[in-house]
């Protein structure tokens, strides 16, 4: 059997309310040269049977579902790639949807793009009565991480799978919730061909998730560089910009929910030589989201 052009990596944990959307955003898409890699990690509340059920409903479809007792995120994606078969994996969790244009959109990217090792493109998030456009940008090295913060979301990248069966994301609980970032650094410092491609389309679901672990989030976030700045893989000063980036952004998160006195401690240990941010403080201060 020929390979397919994608493995589609899905790890599903307890999630009943999001994953129809979910797949039926895998079904409707315009490209149907994929593999769908299912990962039942330990699910309670119905997720396997609903896999099963649902697979069994659509007829041509190409997929394997895997279950497993819970390992977690990392472990359910390197679970995924250890079995996919396609030339790229293509990430999606299952709180997240594609835009039904976004493999075509992919494959002619990579098809004039020979030496593309990951390919991200443009997200919009969901949830919370509000949609808007992710900050997304093309990226050069690990300096546009440390300055501008991190453009890659899962739902929105692509990797060869070669490279992906090379570099697996890491399952360590002091990175949980940052597997992906780790696994983008570690790219980066090995040359790995970034690209960005702004015409395909994902939608990152805000709802739940990381989001409402923001603090829990930036800890772990805040491990990835450290190991890094410990490893010498980057300097003592990448590694304070990135953490008062960090701070910034959990301050920025707080404030635009109203919650002012978390957004005032993370503004109080950000940068306290930006104008910006001391508008955005003072402003935080008077009691005004934005």
């Amino acid at each position: 059997m020929k390979a397919p052009f994608y493995s589609i990596v899905i790890p599903v944990f307890n999630a009943a309310d999001t994953l129809e959307d979910c797949l039926e955003s895998v079904w409707e898409q315009s490209l149907s040269d994929y593999e769908l890699i299912l990962i039942n990690d330990g699910s309670t509340d119905g997720s396997g049977d609903f896999l099963e059920n649902w697979t069994e409903q659509k007829t041509g479809l190409q997929f394997s579902i895997i279950h497993q007792e819970n390992k977690g995120l990392g472990a359910a994606r390197n679970t995924g790639i250890e079995r996919a078969g396609g030339k790229f994996i293509a990430l999606l969790d299952a709180d997240d949807i594609w835009h039904p244009q976004k493999l075509y959109s992919c494959h002619q990217y990579l098809q004039r793009n020979l030496d593309t090792d990951v390919l991200y493109h443009r997200v919009e998030n969901f949830g919370l009565n509000q949609s808007y456009a992710r900050h997304t940008f093309p990226i050069k090295g690990i300096d546009d991480f440390i300055e501008k913060g991190c453009p890659l979301v899962p739902s929105a990248s692509i990797i060869r799978c070669a490279l992906a069966q090379e570099y697996y994301f890491q399952t360590d609980s002091e990175f949980h919730g940052a597997e992906d970032l780790y696994l983008w650094l570690e790219l980066l410092k090995a040359k790995a061909s970034f690209c960005y491609w702004p015409e395909a389309l994902s939608y990152y679901r805000e709802e739940g998730g990381m989001s409402t672990r923001i603090d829990d989030h930036l800890r772990n976030v805040l491990n990835v560089y450290e190991h890094f700045y410990r490893l010498n893989r980057i300097s003592k000063k990448d590694y304070e910009m990135a953490t008062q980036r960090k701070y910034y952004e959990a301050a920025r998160f707080y404030q635009k929910r109203g919650n002012h006195h978390q957004a005032h401690h993370y503004y109080s240990v950000a940068d306290s030589k930006s104008l910006k941010i001391l508008g955005l403080r003072i402003l935080n201060r008077l009691g005004i989201t934005i």
